[in-house]
């Protein structure tokens, strides 16, 4: 694994079931982005949800990095905040590959989340709340 002082590394030791010994997998960046007012409540459950769903593939020492880009709103504070309460890495989003991203739209709405899939296969969208 490699990794400079800024910047998350790009893979972990994976310790699933999906293959007999400890593999290596990409490390889990989530993009989160939105409303400039939002209920951090609902970042932090969106967040949680996302982060479960990584586990129940991954196993439950996945790598998550909160990633974000543009101006600091207050859904990417939340985020930031969630980050920080909750031990996972945050950064400024860089050229790595995005796995999910968590967008909010307006303070009302519920997010959504969506992954990377092949260019050939749609992407969907996913109720986190």
């Amino acid at each position: 694994m490699t990794a400079t002082a800024t910047r998350a590394p790009e893979f972990f030791t994976c310790m699933c079931d999906a293959k007999p010994k400890p593999h290596l997998a990409p490390v889990q960046r989530v993009l989160v982005v939105g409303a400039p007012e939002v209920d951090p409540t609902r970042v932090h459950e969106a967040l949680w949800d996302i982060r479960y769903d990584l586990s129940l593939f991954y196993g439950p020492d996945v790598v998550m990095v909160v990633t974000y880009q543009g101006e600091e709103t207050g859904t990417v504070a939340a985020a930031r905040g969630w980050a920080a309460a909750n031990g996972v890495a945050e950064e400024r989003r860089g050229g790595e590959i995005v796995s999910a991203s968590l967008v909010f739209v307006d303070p009302a709405d519920r997010p959504g989340w969506h992954d990377r899939r092949p260019s050939t296969s749609p992407a969907y969208l996913y109720d986190a709340a």
